[in-house]
């Protein structure tokens, strides 16, 4: 009896000594949650503003620099001598001719303003051929003589062609026609001021 109880005793001693010295069951390390980090949104430099290229401001629309408006009324020498256009373009009987244009303030006294330039530059005709005459080599002298005979000769049908073409009548009519045989005497004297400069590289009007 004492053998069976040893025994017993020793069966438990043994169950409860190999439970002690078990291996313990592997743990599996729980996985460590690696934290997914959002980038953060890469931020492209802000491009510096482009400089803006000089844009020149336009001229206010209708308007018109002075040297275009003198030459929309009297034409400019059909010159490739600049230097004597610009002198040209300088004379005081057109600045005077402008100039009392401003101040007319009937079809009648644009007549006459046109009427008075033309007798200025008729006088300026004579002078300027009469100077070329003194100053001028002999052949210079000499075609000038054959074109001033030539346009002298024509002079009268010209001025009648001019009278004849007015397509207007009282007032209207006596303002182009006034101006047209202003502009014909004109053209005469811008070709005799062109010799004179060439010669002499300056105009005396007056």
């Amino acid at each position: 009896m004492k053998k069976i109880i040893a025994l017993c005793l020793c069966l438990v001693l043994v169950s409860a000594l190999a439970a002690c010295t078990a291996p313990a069951a592997p743990v599996t390390p729980e996985e460590e949650s690696t934290p997914v980090t959002t980038p953060a949104p890469t931020e492209e430099p802000t491009p510096a503003p482009e400089e803006p290229g000089a844009v020149p401001t336009p001229a206010p629309e209708g308007e018109e620099t002075e040297q275009e408006f003198h030459g929309s009324l009297l034409p400019m020498p059909e010159s490739s001598d600049q230097a004597f256009v610009a002198a040209f373009m300088e004379n005081p009987i057109d600045q005077r001719y402008l100039d009392d244009l401003d101040l007319a303030s009937s079809l009648t006294e644009i007549a006459d303003v046109n009427n008075a330039a033309a007798e200025s530059w008729k006088n300026q005709i004579d002078a300027a051929y009469i100077h070329i005459l003194e100053i001028a080599d002999e052949e210079t002298v000499s075609r000038v003589k054959a074109e001033q005979e030539a346009w002298l000769d024509a002079q009268n049908d010209q001025l009648q062609t001019i009278r004849d073409q007015a397509e207007e009548e009282g007032a209207v009519a006596a303002v182009n026609v006034s101006e047209n045989i202003m502009l014909y005497y004109r053209s005469r004297a811008i070709d005799l001021c062109a010799v004179l400069y060439s010669l002499e590289e300056q105009i005396v009007f007056g």
